[in-house]
């Protein structure tokens, strides 16, 4: 049976990787499956009457979903049931016609086991965004949710971010993992610089057709109520005007602003 490749895409929350799902199941040949992981963990945590009104009638409309909740019981464990998600889709007719499935689970524990299942095609995309920004979706994310914010938050925030890149970067190198910093801000304020960039590294043939955005997603950002129709991108400026990152960064050491510049404003050079 020909085992399909896999783009999984790895970063920290509120980095982007809803939108970079969506552009790459935008090529022919390649669907998204959104946050797997997490949706099974959800579904044997707390079951669907848990997720959102959109979330649920995705997975009641989607024969795939439908399935996977509906066989959760017969599994042992959380990493049992998400190894035969992937068996599923290697067989199903439903998959049938994609050659590459794209995860965007996040997930380090769920990239080990698509590692040791499928360990030659899966292909990691690191989706890294500006430290500053990132700073704010965060801040943004806690007043959305009525969450109280912790003294000192945005430093914490900065600390958080470097340790987690510098963190994923020296588990793909121990595991040997092929992975491709993607840079989020670059791509959406010059998206056809990246693109190219993106192609090579990731054997995408022809061009997005943003008009038809193939993708299962359940659990992604607010973004994926849209992308199915047409997937639009647009860069999010208004960061530009907060304060909570203004600081943190002016005590922020050399190092650390190199390494936002090097992987967030510059593309690896070939």
């Amino acid at each position: 049976m020909h085992k399909k490749n896999i783009i999984y895409i790895l970063c920290p929350g509120h980095s982007g990787s809803t939108l970079m799902e969506y552009y790459f199941s935008t090529y022919s040949g390649k669907i998204g499956i959104g946050e797997a992981y997490k949706a099974v963990r959800s579904f044997r945590a707390k079951g669907i009457d848990s997720l959102s009104e959109y979330d649920r009638k995705t997975i009641k409309e989607t024969a795939f979903w439908k399935q996977v909740l509906e066989t959760t019981e017969n599994y042992s464990s959380l990493d049992h049931q998400y190894r035969a998600l992937y068996e599923k889709i290697h067989h199903s007719e439903e998959f049938s016609q994609y050659d590459t499935i794209i995860d965007s689970s996040k997930s380090m524990s769920a990239l080990r086991i698509l590692h040791q299942e499928y360990a030659n095609r899966v292909h990691v995309a690191v989706v890294i965004k500006d430290v500053r920004s990132w700073i704010v979706s965060q801040y943004e994310n806690n007043r959305r949710k009525d969450r109280k914010v912790p003294f000192a938050y945005n430093f914490r925030l900065i600390a958080k971010w470097y340790r987690t890149y510098y963190q994923i970067q020296k588990n793909l190198d121990a595991m040997n993992v092929k992975y491709t910093m993607v840079p989020y801000d670059l791509f959406c304020l010059n998206r056809i610089s990246v693109e190219d960039h993106l192609k090579e590294q990731f054997s995408l043939k022809g061009d997005p057709d943003f008009s038809n955005t193939k993708s299962i997603n359940i659990l992604g950002n607010r973004m994926k109520k849209e992308a199915n129709h047409e997937l639009k991108i647009s860069y999010d400026y208004r960061w530009m005007k907060s304060n909570e990152w203004s600081t943190p960064w002016f005590l922020l050491p050399p190092n650390f602003k190199k390494f936002n510049y090097r992987h967030v404003w510059q593309l690896p050079a070939e």
